[in-house]
């Protein structure tokens, strides 16, 4: 399937479990892909939503050298790339899937975009201890302090839900 940089459409009221996973480089981030594919092993009927997020560049550092149309360009194409390899092994196992890139602040764009997409559930990776990252222990208290209606399953790299860290906060 095609990226859909407007993240528009759905499947709502079909039975399908729209999972909605952030994706970027590091390899954690696949993790919820793997949580994809479980459950579609499981005999769910799954749909899987790959997002890409891209905060805003305001270094002038970087805006003197590259206009704010150049940033942008790059951003899209890295994200496709984030993008094509996740999906990947939900290609070969038969999970539908879309790509979505959006810019913006990481928790709230993840938060947003779940509603937007009318999905069933966030699946991001257990926390690092990192302080920076879609992945960083931070990243992840923020999106599941501000969750909404829509629950955070937190995976560890097989794929398989962990527990809310026994009752602790992330």
């Amino acid at each position: 399937m095609k990226t859909d940089s407007a993240g528009h459409g759905g499947s709502c009221g079909t039975g399908v479990l729209r999972i909605l996973v952030p994706v970027n480089a590091h390899e954690d981030s696949r993790w919820g892909v793997r949580y994809a594919l479980r459950r579609r092993q499981q005999g769910k009927r799954v749909e899987a939503i790959l997002l890409n997020i891209a905060e805003p560049i305001t270094q002038w550092e970087v805006l003197r050298f590259r206009t704010q149309q150049e940033i942008a360009q790059f951003q899209s194409e890295r994200a496709q790339a984030f993008i094509e390899e996740a999906a990947r092994p939900l290609m070969a196992g038969g999970v539908p899937y879309r790509g979505c890139f959006r810019q913006g602040e990481v928790a709230f764009t993840i938060l947003d975009t779940a509603e937007e997409l009318d999905c069933h559930e966030i699946v991001m990776p257990m926390p690092k201890k990192s302080w920076w990252g879609l992945c960083s222990r931070g990243a992840v208290r923020a999106v599941r302090r501000r969750q909404r209606n829509i629950p955070v399953v937190i995976v560890n790299s097989d794929g398989m839900p962990i527990p809310l860290f026994q009752g602790k906060p992330a």
